[in-house]
């Protein structure tokens, strides 16, 4: 049985509601010259691995060049690394730097936080359920053949 389109729109409304939810619980003290958009490339590029600024903005779904302002901040802050590509010599690999990796990980921990405590009633298995759910609908949106491949414990 297909979903009804009434229920559909009421998910795109949820979903965009849940984004300027995020959106606005994503507002933390960052360290100086660091905003969120920062946190984003570092956190996909750690998820990523070493690659091309082409390469991650096409993950990114944007063009090279809006990209690369970003990326020379976060080189020049020591959140990335660059080093030649050994099979291109004109190209640049870059990956997330082992400061990056600290940066991510501080985040990260204090997003976690928030989250505990605006969570404060749910256990385990509301949150687990959330984030099944979350996981089929991303991957849904995605075209991702996951499915249901969040494990629940």
């Amino acid at each position: 049985m297909s979903v009804q389109d009434q229920t559909l729109v009421d998910l795109v409304s949820e979903v965009f509601r849940l984004f300027r939810a995020l959106k606005s619980a994503s507002h933390e003290p960052l360290p100086e010259g660091v905003g969120v958009a920062h946190i984003g490339i570092v956190s996909l590029l750690a998820q990523v691995g070493e690659c091309r600024a082409t390469a991650l903005a096409e993950v990114m779904g944007i063009g090279p060049s809006a990209l690369s302002r970003q990326l020379a901040e976060l080189d020049e802050q020591g959140y990335v690394a660059r080093r030649p590509d050994p099979e291109d010599g004109r190209a640049t690999l870059i990956a997330v730097s082992s400061q990056g990796t600290e940066l991510l990980s501080r985040v990260m921990s204090s997003r976690a936080a928030r989250l505990r405590s605006q969570l404060k009633g749910w256990d385990e298995i509301d949150a687990k359920q959330a984030l099944i759910a979350v996981s089929r609908l991303t991957d849904a949106l995605l075209g991702s053949p996951r499915g249901e491949s969040v494990n629940p414990g």
